[in-house]
């Protein structure tokens, strides 16, 4: 790799949030990671299967994924399964069957789990019944810590008193809740049902139950939205006082309804790119100065409530255990993916199988990348901690190679607005934290290329 690559390196600007490069780049996890052949899989997951339970960086994670939505939101790109009433107990069952099935696996163990989350989809599609009894035993079969967060994602419609209710009792002590937008008219024009007010009241009577931590999502950048719009959502949301919020870039997949709507001029198209920059400013600003704490890129606490420890450490690597149609999870080296097919995933569960459909595998490199990951994603990286970690796979002039090789880079960044040093930590600025995907993968891309010289012996 060359730094005069295109879109390697910033371009060193008066406006940094808005032109330091071209477009953002994709951080998809399977990125640096080495597909395995599909008659490989179940020899790897037996495998993984009889291998103690390991904790990488101490914690562990467990994912629970229900593939239905009540409609396709027209931004969505994980849509899978239309929910239907009938669709409720067969998938629980068999949900709980899978987990009942792996507890008495080495892999799954007796350490502690840190965080459950059940995400989607749309968890709280199920009915009441079914999803208070998956969450109540769930947490009663997989072995969690003390102060497991359980987080249940929900939307709106179909979240009900009394569904709340029997998440709360059955242990949820989290809830997040994909607002979008507090705009009636945006939020309509995907898909949304209810209103911005009937969205504000909903949340502001979640929050009057006082019994899990409440965290919202906004989405910047859609249709519609214009940048005055956002200001207001995101004053919405200060007034409502959530304990979290998370704040994400309208990102149009293709495949999706609005990529179709767009292309075939049925929607306005999507903010710019500098004027998503200025929108993520505007609530970066906005935040701060109502003295929220910034835990992620793209995450803020109001208070000591909001941990958001799943969404935090699953970017550092941890491994992650997975259950249900279409979810994915992680075990040492190997990444696995479980089949999104409805009718599959019955028959491979029903028949005692794991419903794998995809794995991949990490390199030697691959616990470098998710420091990085991890601490970027915090918007500070250590030196010292990425020197730590080289070091225990490289001789220690090799690590130091590994950083003196980094420095030019970094003074790049410094440059360009988007860092600057605190000593051996290197810290983003606002503009670095909206192109943060575009630094990791630079700076992974280094890393490795750096690694791969050393052992080649062309690196001194």
């Amino acid at each position: 790799m060359k730094f005069n690559e295109p879109q390697q390196l910033p371009d060193v600007t008066d406006n940094p949030l808005q032109l330091a490069f071209k477009r953002r780049a994709p951080l998809m996890p399977w990125r640096d990671k080495q597909a395995v052949e599909p008659e490989r899989w179940t020899d790897i997951w037996q495998q993984i299967c009889h291998q103690s339970a390991k904790q990488r960086h101490g914690q562990r994670l467990t994912y629970v994924h229900i593939p239905f939505c009540a409609n396709h939101c027209l931004f969505c790109g994980f849509y899978r399964n239309k929910y239907r009433t009938e669709f409720s107990s067969t998938y629980t069952d068999a949900l709980l069957h899978e987990i009942d099935k792996d507890i008495d696996l080495h892999l799954v163990g007796d350490q502690p789990i840190d965080a459950l989350y059940f995400g989607g989809g749309t968890p709280t599609a199920l009915e009441t019944k079914d999803l208070a009894r998956l969450i109540e035993e769930a947490c009663e079969l997989l072995p969690l810590s003390n102060d497991c967060e359980i987080t249940l994602e929900g939307r709106i419609h179909h979240f009900s008193p009394d569904k709340i209710k029997a998440c709360l009792d059955a242990g949820v002590n989290r809830i997040s809740i994909g607002i979008q937008s507090f705009d009636s008219q945006v939020r309509q024009s995907q898909g949304r049902r209810a209103t911005g007010e009937e969205a504000a009241v909903f949340i502001a009577d979640l929050i009057s139950w006082q019994r899990a931590t409440i965290v919202i999502d906004l989405m910047y950048g859609m249709p519609q939205q214009t940048p005055e719009i956002w200001e207001q959502d995101i004053a919405t949301s200060l007034q409502l006082a959530p304990d979290g919020l998370d704040i994400y870039c309208m990102n149009v997949f293709p495949g999706t309804p609005l990529f179709a709507a767009i292309k075939a001029n049925k929607v306005q198209p999507t903010a710019t790119l500098a004027e998503q920059a200025e929108m993520f400013g505007q609530a970066f600003k906005k935040l701060r100065d109502a003295s929220w704490q910034c835990l992620s890129n793209s995450h803020w606490g109001r208070n000591d409530r909001e941990r958001n420890r799943y969404n935090r450490l699953i970017k550092t690597g941890v491994d992650t255990l997975a259950f249900g149609s279409g979810a994915g999870g992680s075990a040492g080296d190997f990444s696995y993916s479980l089949s999104g097919d409805l009718q599959d995933y019955y028959n491979k569960v029903s028949s005692g199988e794991k419903a794998l459909t995809g794995m991949q595998q990490a390199d030697a490199y691959q616990s470098l990348r998710d420091q990085v990951t991890g601490d970027m994603e915090t918007g500070k990286l250590s030196l010292p901690a990425l020197k730590s970690i080289a070091s225990t796979q490289f001789s220690d002039s090799q690590a130091n190679c590994l950083i003196t090789e980094l420095e030019p880079m970094v003074e790049h960044w410094q440059r360009a607005g988007l860092a600057r040093m605190e000593g051996e930590l290197i810290v983003l600025t606002i503009a670095g934290r909206f192109w943060s995907n575009n630094l990791v993968t630079t700076l992974n891309q280094r890393v490795t290329h750096t690694l791969t010289n050393i052992q080649r012996g062309n690196t001194k």
